[in-house]
């Protein structure tokens, strides 16, 4: 019988660091949402790859950072709790800051974890490197090995797909043996309806840039198969105020227009046919504070504790 191997890799790092660029590098498939906005991703994202005999579970984790409201610890929890349902765990480190305060801070926290015998291997990833001279990088590798907690240092450019081949390698090392937890042809066990609320959450971010403000969610109300196959997607919006609808909905509604065309037509790749996406814009006042609206995003409201 043929030996196989599977198990999950954890990415963490702080907000924007490249880990969800990172990820759909990996998969070699565009699976996580992502935007020049730190904490774009808001809970766990399962990519399964699987090449040949191993299996690889890669969660995407949202950001780790200090958190100020609720749904802030919620993400950070969630990506914690990661951590420990995890294999192996992949550090992805933005080359161009460094080990800046927050990195530092993040790691000195992964140092107590690694003083238990049970923490999986930790490999370190500086993205970025593309941007960044080689004078400047040889010493921000040097020093990831004096901190004697990674398991292995890998160099790459996940926006260019540079050093992703490297990443499944060193992490295959770790793979226990395992039958698959997956079909072959999986690529993510996150449900269709989460998936495209996060494609149009995606498509608003990089359309309104700076003018979005962070309060924004999107939650699919419906998702249906009509008779002739193709999906009948019904989306709300949620912001806080009544100046944050006027934004996304735009002058005479061009831009919600805009908005809806990029999100369905990422949907219908996504999910190979037809989508006819309706989307409405809510005021919500404390959606990020709705235990309902947060577990249906697969968070869990915060119980107070942090690292």
């Amino acid at each position: 019988m043929t030996q196989t191997h599977a198990g999950f890799i954890a990415i963490i790092g702080v907000p924007n660091a490249g880990k969800s660029t990172l990820l759909n590098g990996l998969l070699g498939e565009k699976l996580a949402i992502v935007s020049p906005k730190v904490q774009t991703t808001r809970t766990n994202l399962r990519g399964v790859l699987t090449v040949d005999n191993n299996q690889y579970i890669f969660v995407d984790t949202p950001g780790i950072h200090k958190a100020r409201r609720q749904f802030d610890q919620a993400m950070v929890d969630a990506a914690w709790g990661a951590l420990s349902d995890s294999d192996v765990v992949v550090l992805v480190v933005d080359a161009i800051k460094g080990f800046d305060r927050n990195v530092t801070g993040l790691i000195e926290s992964l140092q107590k974890i690694k003083s238990n015998e049970s923490c999986p291997p930790i490999l370190l990833v500086l993205n970025k490197i593309d941007k960044v001279d080689k004078i400047k990088l040889l010493p921000l590798m040097a020093k990831a090995g004096e901190m004697n907690i990674f398991d292995d240092v890998i160099p790459l450019s996940a926006l260019k797909k540079k050093g992703c081949e490297i990443v499944l390698k060193e992490v295959g090392k770790y793979l226990p043996e395992s039958p698959l937890l997956y079909d072959k042809d999986t690529l993510t066990d996150m449900p269709s309806r989460l998936w495209a609320a996060e494609a149009t959450r995606e498509r608003a971010f990089l359309l309104l840039g700076d003018e979005l403000p962070y309060s924004i969610s999107v939650e699919t109300m419906e998702f249906n198969t009509r008779d002739d196959e193709s999906t009948e997607i019904i989306q709300h919006i949620y912001v806080e105020r009544d100046g944050q609808k006027k934004i996304i909905v735009g002058k005479d509604g061009q831009m919600l227009k805009r908005i809806g065309q990029q999100a369905r037509e990422a949907m219908q790749v996504m999910f190979g046919g037809t989508v006819h996406l309706f989307i409405q814009v809510k005021v919500r006042p404390n959606w990020a504070s709705d235990i309902h609206h947060m577990r249906m995003l697969g968070l869990e409201p915060s119980k107070g504790k942090s690292r």
